[in-house]
């Protein structure tokens, strides 16, 4: 498995992923123009929006993804990393997608310094 950087021609598969999520997580079916924009918000060069996402790829396809938004807190000084917009494809779960995701995340926040990596888990 990889996990790497998105990239804008990843696009397409992030904003499926992201409707996909919604869809299954909480019944919505999201507004796709609007959520592309989102996604291009991350994805571009000269972004305003704090963030990144990474992609997980398994057999050379893409099969899940992670975005990272970034928070400043006032009481560690620094930076800390916000895990978000979650999603592996239902071919691919259980195979150590969010696993790897996650590992990749938590290796670069500590690499850059961050003040913590966090993620709120809604139990159902």
């Amino acid at each position: 498995m990889e996990v790497r950087i998105a990239t804008s021609a990843d696009s397409t598969y992030l904003v499926e992923f992201n409707q996909s999520m919604a869809l299954e997580t909480e019944g919505l079916v999201l507004n796709a123009p609007l959520l592309r924009e989102g996604v291009r918000a991350i994805l571009g060069d000269d972004t305003q929006v704090p963030g990144a996402y990474w992609i997980a790829e398994l057999d050379e396809a893409v099969v899940g993804q992670l975005m990272i938004t970034f928070e400043w807190s006032d009481w560690r000084n620094r930076m800390v990393w916000w895990i978000q917009s979650v999603y592996v494809a239902p071919t691919a779960r259980r195979r150590g997608v969010f696993r790897a995701l996650y590992e990749h995340a938590r290796r670069e926040a500590q690499a850059q310094g961050a003040g913590g990596l966090r993620l709120y888990v809604d139990v159902t």
